[in-house]
């Protein structure tokens, strides 16, 4: 039987009920290492550079960027994870965790992920890259306007596309001998009859969002291991479901 949202973010709560302080940290420790990382495409100054090459590289340094960074969540990912009923709360929190088990598979499966939602933002992409550099701010709203509606308009067809594969973290979390393609097969057959839930509970968030907003990213501490948390919850229960089904 499947569990409602609302039940499954109330299991995350209680999950990091006593463990929210060390959480909230991890998730500070996270938002400075990005913010660091971010600080070199504009210090490699590739994205004021008039040439299509130097534009390009200065994606290309955010996309390694993105990659970095997700692949240090893994390590936040790992410790909500093991949160879960009869596992040990006083594991260690290892945000380098990523770095150090099996990085090549974590890392596949992200730039898999994200290039299949990347595709829904071609259009808002290729727009923003004809925009000529060093375009005058009077001018350089009114160009940005087509940029942002289009990147709009990708986002949740984006979403829907990433749907399938969002669990291939925790697939292998759960087994570090598993490959890449594995992983993302795994996470394909576990989302079978399950992308609206876990749509629903995507969007659930979005009230959250405009309170990370609101508080000036602040609030990205909190929420950020309440997401991970939830989708643990979610990720559990239909492992167990999958489970129960493969017994009858």
């Amino acid at each position: 039987m499947n569990t409602p949202s609302k039940e499954l973010k109330r299991r995350a709560r209680a999950a990091l009920t006593g463990n929210y302080f060390q959480a909230t940290s991890m998730a500070t420790s996270l938002s400075l290492f990005f913010f660091a990382l971010s600080l070199l495409p504009h210090l490699s100054g590739f994205g004021r550079g008039e040439d299509a090459l130097s534009r390009c590289l200065y994606w290309v340094l955010w996309g390694i960027i993105l990659l970095l960074s997700a692949l240090m969540e893994v390590g936040m990912v790992r410790f909500i994870y093991f949160l879960k009923p009869g596992q040990d709360k006083k594991q260690p929190s290892r945000l380098f965790y990523g770095f150090q088990n099996q990085p090549d598979a974590f890392l596949i499966t992200f730039a898999f992920r994200g290039l299949i939602s990347l595709v829904w933002f071609v259009p808002a992409i290729t727009c923003y890259l004809r925009i000529p550099a060093g375009l005058e701010a009077s001018r350089l709203l009114p160009a940005l306007a087509p940029v942002l509606l289009l990147s709009v308009a990708g986002l949740l067809p984006a979403l829907i596309t990433a749907l399938p594969f969002c669990l291939s973290t925790y697939i292998l979390l759960d087994d570090l001998s598993c490959s890449p393609q594995d992983a993302l097969l795994s996470s394909m057959q576990l989302m079978k009859g399950q992308k609206r839930r876990m749509l629903g509970l995507w969007l659930g968030f979005l009230p959250f969002a405009l309170l990370v907003i609101g508080s000036s990213g602040l609030a990205f501490l909190w929420v950020q291991p309440y997401f991970h948390a939830s989708m643990t919850q979610f990720y559990l229960q239909i492992k167990q479901i999958s489970r129960e089904t493969v017994r009858r």
